[in-house]
């Protein structure tokens, strides 16, 4: 019998990676991503040691790492530069969790996984958005379509399509649930990747390898070597993760930022100068789903499509990355073919995942609302102090972290 085939919809992080994985367990995945072809978008995003450790095993992170400096310690600080927390950690994740953290270009990382796809000899097919599907329980598949007139037919359909998922979509619809497009949550990052000085010329010893966060009235800013992000109150801006990067637009972005960091200490404002790319995008929402609506008969969610989160907590990806280990690890080896009991793995899968996952979605909500302070500078102060009182128990920060990066094994 040939092997059945999976129809994974979406190639970000979690599309490709899950796609190797279930190759790897005799399956022929097919990956479709809805963009006519991947290119230079988004800003960067931080891989932990629980996303590193899935990452490792399709493509070795040294290779990830060749070209980027592992992350060392961590800095909370106000706008001025004033420390209210740090930790040595991050140096030592290494030796207790077998990986790093790094910060990478996103686009570097989609187009990695795009050469793996390819070396893997997995189909990939670029400008194709998933307009619905069909299961039929008798014949055992599951036919997709596609908005440009496709459609194809496999064994199971994966949505890993992101916080804008057509999957998620036509799954809740027919369970009755019209859900309609994501929360507007009122908070907007506008990111960038600085060229020319690098971090240590500007910030000393939070430059080599560390990631910071400053704290100011109404703004937060996170960033690690070339890289920043932040975060602040705002009106809707649409989602398109394209960059600017020249002309007007980004001298009228970098001058906004001017204005927002006013009183930010002179090291950041030196980068957001030296920025030669930003882009600015909206911060949306979901109402959270029970496990049992992340799957049908031949159909399941994947990552954002499940569980969208915001980035501040940084697991986003890395939670993606978790779920592709552990739907891959549920379903069986077909290399002897046959049926594989699908709707009995993607119960227990999702059952596994969505404690852990609602858990990390609020606690990540819930940062960001603390980190960007409204109302004054009595609010600010309690915030900074919570934050002191956090960072002053070196045990507890360490538990905390653990409780992120032993998994997923």
């Amino acid at each position: 019998m040939p092997p059945p085939t999976v129809l994974i919809i979406g190639s970000g992080i979690a599309g490709p990676v899950l796609a190797i994985l279930l190759k790897r367990k005799g399956y022929h995945p097919v990956v479709f991503e809805k963009v006519q072809a991947l290119g230079d978008a988004g800003a960067s995003l931080m891989l932990m040691p629980n996303g590193m450790k899935v990452l490792n095993l399709i493509t070795p992170t040294n290779t990830l790492l060749s070209t980027r400096a592992p992350l060392t310690f961590l800095w909370h600080g106000t706008a001025s530069g004033t420390t209210l927390g740090k930790s040595h950690l991050p140096s030592t994740y290494t030796e207790q969790y077998t990986q790093p953290a790094m910060g990478i270009k996103r686009t570097a990382l989609n187009l990695h996984l795009k050469d793996m796809l390819l070396e893997n000899d997995i189909p990939l097919y670029e400008g194709y958005n998933l307009l619905d599907f069909e299961e039929d329980a008798q014949s055992k598949t599951v036919t997709a379509s596609f908005t440009n007139g496709e459609t194809v037919t496999g064994s199971f359909l994966v949505g890993c399509d992101g916080i804008k998922s057509s999957t998620r979509r036509i799954l809740l619809s027919r369970r009755g649930v019209s859900e309609g497009d994501p929360v507007f949550t009122g908070l907007v990052q506008v990111a960038g990747i600085s060229g020319g000085r690098k971090w240590e010329e500007v910030l000393g010893e939070r430059g080599k390898g560390g990631l910071s966060n400053w704290y100011g009235e109404g703004v937060h800013v996170v960033g690690y070597p070339m890289s920043w992000a932040v975060t602040l109150a705002g009106t809707e801006v649409e989602e398109t993760w394209k960059a600017v990067s020249g002309g007007q637009e980004l001298e009228r972005r970098k001058g906004m930022l001017r204005e927002k960091l006013g009183g930010f200490e002179k090291g950041l404002l030196e980068m957001v100068e030296g920025a030669d790319r930003i882009i600015s995008y909206g911060l949306f929402d979901r109402v959270e789903v029970e496990a049992e609506q992340w799957f049908s008969g031949r159909a399941v969610l994947v990552g954002d499509a499940a569980h969208p989160t915001s980035p501040h907590l940084g697991q986003g990806g890395n939670q993606a990355l978790e779920d592709c280990y552990h739907l891959s690890r549920l379903l069986p080896d077909v290399s002897e073919g046959g049926d594989v009991g699908l709707e009995g793995v993607f119960g227990e899968f999702a059952r596994l995942r969505q404690p852990r996952t609602a858990a990390l979605v609020k606690q990540a909500r819930h940062l960001g609302e603390q980190r960007v302070v409204l109302g004054g500078p009595a609010l600010c102060q309690m915030r900074d102090a919570m934050i002191v009182a956090a960072w002053s128990d070196p045990k507890a920060v360490a538990e905390g972290l653990d409780r992120l990066f032993r998994e997923p094994f």
